[in-house]
Order: structure tokens, then C-alpha cells, then sequence
């Protein structure tokens, strides 16, 4: 275990944006003030987590508790190098997208509404990482999600509304998974620690298999996992290109980095265990059950990759095509999270892959949503069929999206390629774990959805940039991208150039010191940071991708039609999810019809005595001496209202009489 130490970033680091948030809904119409304070909330986020590098360097944990006065539950941070990851690469693209968001937003409404809440969502989204137990966890999870609710639905035309109420309906949903999911686990092994449980140790039963499955689904909603990654294509669209980036560069992998937690890390025999010369029967058996759970992981992982891929193809809308690909590649991500557990002590190359292609894919989606916020800030149009020859019109945006692209499909000396890479180590190492031949498949899939992904973006550059525009788009003059636009998209573009061409440097000090937070082979740990990259048969396997991608995306666009396909709305989950919950709603009005006739029968006679007791009261006159009520109880020249209240004391003084002495004179 590393040594903790007291220390106040993590509350810094959550702290700044939430004063940054009260700053700017002070004088929100302020350009200047909001602007500055958006500046001072990301930078000043970015500076409190770098500053933690230095402690988990030297081997150490951070921690902080504020006790919470209104529950005996303390609000606890705790940051191993894990989280210290997923904050950094958070709050970094954050201020790029910041330093973006400056010049977009000119042309949108309600700014200092925006920058308002892009500052909450912030704090709820570094803070989830920083979190010491699930509980704080799940406290900043809502915070991220109900906050980017607004950002959603900034436009606040039908279209945003409605697909703001998705991602509302799912986040609250998914937030009732973790509550439900975290109040079975607490009540099971009382802590919510994210650290190993001893109590697991005993076995797992269906109470802590519930609870799994329950948070699981929770963090599924948010990452995007198939089925229920419905509100990626209606969200992402319909929000400001800033938001957007965050949405699918960074919030869904909140979802990932929970799922992570759940199965390599709390479901996990504590590290105190592994050095002993045999295993208990305990660990052997939560090992064991934790493998088969990865095992389901993995090909929800297979299937939301290439379901993701294949609804990528099909878009032709960019963002849509961008929030469809984020799909793809958070399968990836859940693929090798599920190869971790699998493994189990043995999955150094599942977790460290998902955590590598987590820290690859927060850059390249970013940078993507950036440039395709560009392209309709200047153009004015999404569709890529209606656009063209941007190369030329816009030189700096073609860039940064061709940099994006190399990353995304694995090219080597790009971002991508590295992380890729370990995942299809990965799925070849699970294969040969226990020879099931099953994954022999999930092996020719992962491969077939990497040639997938080069169609669909070469799809992305050509009807965009590189062919010529349609006839009505081809003298269209436009302007080039603004100062600050460009600063924002080249910071990315060029950190994903950094990454690509010193792929070991991010291997050696920001992803491999991640695996120091999970009970792993030490040995195995080595060999994932000692790998060669850059192996013939890696190599091949991505030129093999590149060449499929190529000759599919030639075939599909010059002998059929699958590019303007239209699925049938009857067909997408999304209408099938409606029709669930419409008769969910006829099941529990069903359900609950005896109880509410009960209830209307108490209501009736409730206001049936209300309306009698109200007009006998009206009635009454209080006059001495006058109205016949009055003379027949006015006893020794005590006045009626006295009466009541002599009478309403008697009763709670004869009550509290009994509930102190009342069963000690009766003999109990």
C-alpha cells in the first residue's frame, strides 16, 4: 500500500470551477468577467492536479476527509495514480476547450449561462476521479451529469429538449443504478472504500452479484456501453462543439473509469493476499468468479465496438458520425477493462491498455468534436454531402481532423497506434489464457472493427475535405479559423503528435504507474512497460486494418448505397426503449390500481370531513352570551377558543404521559 499523506489539491482542484461557477452566475452577461473566470476555473483545475504528480511520484497517496455534518458519512478524497490520470487529462483538454469555447460561443445565446455550468460540470467531472469512496464518487457522478444537462440543451430548440431528456432520463436512471447498486454493497460488506473489500473474500453472493451488476449498468449508461448507448448520437449533435468534446472526449469515460474501479479493483482480493505461498480458497473463488464476470465484459465490449462502428458508417451527419465512433472506441476501452478481469491477476495488459486508449481517445474525440464545431462555425453545415474541398478553404481545421484521424485508426507514430496496440495484445493474451476459441472470433472482430473505423473516417475526410464541393458550395468564400479557435484545436493537435512519436514516455510515466493501483503480477507489469511497441507482427496486423478499411470503404461508396442508408425508426433501440417504458407504465398503473382506489377512498372521506368540520366552525359564533353553541360550553366564564386549547394540551400532555410512564404501570 503507498503511503498517504494529508493534502489539500484534491478539494483545490474541485474547489476552483465551483467558485468559478459563482463568479461568473454573479455577472454572467460580463464578457470580459466571464470569460477571465472561465480562464482562471480551468487553469487554475489543470495547476491544483498537476501539482499532485509530485507526491505520486515519489510513491505516495493523497488524501482529504470533510466531515459531513448531516450524515455520520465523511466526504473523502483519495488520489492514486489512476485518478490522478484521468484528472490530468481532463482538466488539461478542459482548458482547451475552454480557450475554444471563448470564440465559439460569439455566436450563441446565452453565454454566461453556458460558461456557468461548463464550470459545475467541470468540478463534478475532475472531482469523480479524485473521489476516495464511492459514495463522494457517485456525489460528484450527478454533479457532472445534471450540470451538462444544461449544456445539452443550451439551443434550447425541440430537438435539444428532447434529446436533453434522454440523456436526463438515462443519467437519472443510471444514478438509481449506483444509489441502489452502493446501498447493497454497503449493507453486504459495510464500506464503500474503493479499495479491495476482505469481506468479498467469503464469496460472492447474489446480494453482491446484484450490487455489481447494478453499478455496472450505472457507469454503462454514462460510458456509452451497447444497449444502452442511445443518448450518444441524440446528445452530441445538438450541443455547442465545446460541449460535445467533453461529453465524448471525457464524460463517458467517467462511465469507463467507474466500471474499471468496480471489477480490477473492489471486486479484487486484497494485494496482502497475493504474497502468500497459497491461496486462500477465498481468493481463489473471487478470482475465479470475477474472471467469469470479465469474461461478459468483454464481449459487451466486442459488440459495443462494432455496433458503434458499423452506425458510423451509416451517418453522415459529423457530429453524428463523431458520437457514433465514440461508441466504437469506448467499446475498446470496456474490451480491455473486461480482459483485466478476466485475467485477473494475470490482466496487466487489459488495464493498462483501456487506461492508455482512455488517456488517446479523450485527446483525438476532443480535437475532432473542436474541428467539427469549427466547420459549422464557419460554414454553417454538418452535412458532409454538403460539403467539400475544405482542404483548401480551411487548411488548419483539415490538419488538426487528419491528425485526429491517424490517431484513431492506429497509424503508427500517431496517438492511437500505441494503445491499440496493447488492446490487441490484450485479446490475444485472453485467448491464450484459456484457449476458448470464442475469442479466437472476438480476435477477427476487434480487427474488423479497426477496418471499420479507417472506412468511416476516410468517409469523414473525403466527402469533407477532400473532393470537390457540390456546385452551390464551390465559390462559397470562407473565413478563416478565429485566433483563439485555433489555439485551442493546435494544443490538442500537437500533444497528439508529442504522444505518437514518444509513445514509451507516456508508458513509463503516466500509464504505467497507473497499474500500482490494481492487485496485479508484478512480472507481467514489467512486461507491459518494457513491450516493444513496434513489433513486425503488430505492424502488419495494423496494416492489415488499414487495407481492409480502404478496400471497404471503396467497395461500399462505389457499389451500394449503405452511406445514405436509413434505419428504420421501428428498428433503433431508442423507439423500442419508448414502447418498454410505455408499458412499464401500464404494468404499474395495473399493478398499483387496488391502492390507489384505497387512496381515493381515504381522499374522499378526508375532504368529506374537512368540508363538515370547516362549516360547523363557520357556524359557531364566538360571542359571550349570543350564539347557543357558545352558551352550552362556557363553563365557569372560560371562552370557547380557551376551551380547545385547554382540550388540545390535555391530550399531548395525557400522550407524552404514556409514551414516559405509561408501559412501566402497566407491568412491561
Amino acid at each position: 500500500m503507498p503511503q498517504e499523506i494529508f493534502s489539500y489539491l484534491p478539494l483545490i482542484a474541485v474547489v476552483i470551477p465551483l467558485i468559478s461557477f459563482v463568479m461568473i452566475m454573479c455577472a454572467k452577461d460580463l464578457a470580459w468577467w466571464r470569460n477571465a473566470w472561465s480562464l482562471t476555473g480551468s487553469t487554475g483545475t489543470l495547476a491544483a492536479v498537476a501539482f499532485m504528480y509530485q507526491h505520486l511520484s515519489l510513491g505516495q497517496a493523497l488524501i482529504f476527509k470533510v466531515p459531513m455534518i448531516v450524515t455520520p458519512y465523511n466526504f473523502f478524497f483519495r488520489v492514486d495514480e489512476f485518478g490522478f490520470l484521468i484528472a490530468l487529462i481532463t482538466s488539461f483538454i478542459w482548458l482547451a476547450a475552454t480557450i475554444f469555447a471563448l470564440e465559439y460561443m460569439n455566436h450563441e445565446e446565452n453565454r454566461g449561462r453556458f460558461f456557468a455550468f461548463f464550470m459545475l460540470t467541470l468540478s463534478g467531472t475532475v472531482g469523480v476521479p479524485l473521489a476516495g469512496d464511492l459514495l463522494t464518487l457517485l456525489l460528484f457522478f450527478e454533479i457532472m451529469s445534471l450540470a451538462s444537462y444544461v449544456l445539452v440543451v443550451h439551443t434550447q430548440t425541440e430537438e435539444a429538449f428532447s434529446a436533453g431528456n434522454l440523456y436526463l432520463y438515462l443519467g437519472v436512471f443510471g444514478g438509481m443504478c449506483l444509489l441502489t447498486g452502493m446501498g447493497i454493497f454497503y449493507y453486504n460488506a459495510g464500506s464503500l472504500a474503493i479499495t479491495s473489500q476482505a469481506a468479498l473474500m467469503e464469496g460472492l453472493d447474489s446480494y453482491y452479484i446484484a450490487a455489481a451488476v447494478l453499478m455496472i449498468l450505472g457507469f454503462g449508461i454514462k460510458a456509452g456501453m451497447v444497449p444502452v448507448h442511445i443518448w450518444l448520437p441524440r446528445a452530441h449533435p445538438v450541443a455547442p462543439a465545446p460541449a460535445s468534446a467533453l461529453l465524448s472526449g471525457l464524460m463517458i469515460k467517467a462511465g469507463a473509469y467507474g466500471i474499471i474501479r468496480i471489477i480490477s479493483m473492489i471486486y479484487t482480493p486484497d494485494s496482502s493476499t497475493m504474497v502468500m505461498e497459497t491461496l486462500s480458497s477465498g481468493a481463489v473463488n473471487l478470482w475465479n468468479q470475477v474472471s467469469e464476470a470479465g469474461y461478459i465484459i468483454i464481449w459487451f465490449g466486442i459488440a459495443t465496438m462494432f455496433f458503434g462502428a458499423f452506425l458510423a458508417v451509416i451517418q453522415n451527419n459529423i457530429k453524428k458520425l463523431l458520437a457514433c465512433s465514440s461508441i466504437s472506441q469506448i467499446g475498446y476501452i470496456i474490451m480491455g477493462a473486461g480482459v483485466g478481469a478476466y485475467m485477473g491477476y494475470d490482466g496487466a495488459m487489459g488495464v493498462g491498455g483501456a487506461t492508455y486508449h482512455i488517456f488517446n481517445h479523450a485527446f483525438f474525440k476532443s480535437t475532432l468534436f473542436l474541428a467539427a464545431g469549427a466547420i459549422v462555425y464557419l460554414t454553417g453545415e454538418l452535412d458532409i454531402r454538403k460539403l467539400g474541398n475544405l482542404k483548401k478553404k480551411m487548411p488548419f481545421t483539415a490538419v488538426v481532423v487528419l491528425i485526429a484521424s491517424l490517431g484513431i485508426v492506429g497509424m503508427p507514430l500517431f496517438n492511437g497506434y500505441a494503445s491499440k496496440t496493447l488492446l490487441h495484445h490484450a485479446i490475444v493474451d485472453a485467448y491464450a489464457y484459456n484457449n476458448v476459441y470464442a475469442l479466437y472470433f472476438a480476435e477477427w472482430i476487434f480487427t474488423l472493427t479497426s477496418a471499420g473505423t479507417v472506412c468511416y473516417f476516410l468517409k469523414f475526410l473525403y466527402f469533407t475535405f477532400w473532393r470537390p464541393a457540390p456546385g452551390d458550395q464551390e465559390g462559397k468564400v470562407i473565413k478563416t479559423e478565429p485566433i483563439l479557435m485555433k489555439v485551442g484545436m493546435g494544443t490538442l493537435a500537437v500533444s497528439m503528435v508529442l504522444i505518437g512519436t514518444s509513445p514509451y514516455f507516456v508508458l513509463n510515466n503516466l500509464v504505467g504507474p497507473t497499474l500500482n493501483a490494481f492487485v496485479l503480477d508484478s512480472y507481467l507489469v514489467q512486461y507491459f512497460l518494457d513491450i516493444n511497441l513496434f513489433y513486425l507482427s503488430d505492424l502488419v496486423a495494423v496494416a492489415l486494418a488499414l487495407v481492409l478499411g480502404a478496400v471497404l470503404f471503396y467497395l461500399l461508396s462505389k457499389y451500394t448505397n449503405i452511406f445514405n442508408l436509413q434505419i428504420p425508426h421501428w428498428l433503433g433501440l431508442e423507439y423500442h426503449g419508448a414502447l418498454i417504458g410505455k408499458l412499464a407504465v401500464l404494468l404499474w398503473g395495473f399493478i398499483t390500481l387496488p391502492f390507489v382506489a384505497v387512496q381515493d377512498l381515504f381522499g374522499a372521506l378526508s375532504d368529506f370531513l374537512y368540508k363538515r368540520v370547516f362549516l360547523f366552525l363557520q357556524n359557531v359564533d364566538y360571542r359571550p352570551g349570543e350564539a347557543a353553541i357558545f352558551k352550552s360550553i362556557n363553563i365557569s366564564n372560560i371562552e370557547f377558543d380557551m376551551v380547545l386549547v385547554i382540550i388540545a394540551l390535555s391530550l399531548i400532555l395525557t400522550i407524552a404521559f404514556y409514551l414516559r410512564f405509561g408501559l412501566t404501570l402497566f407491568g412491561f
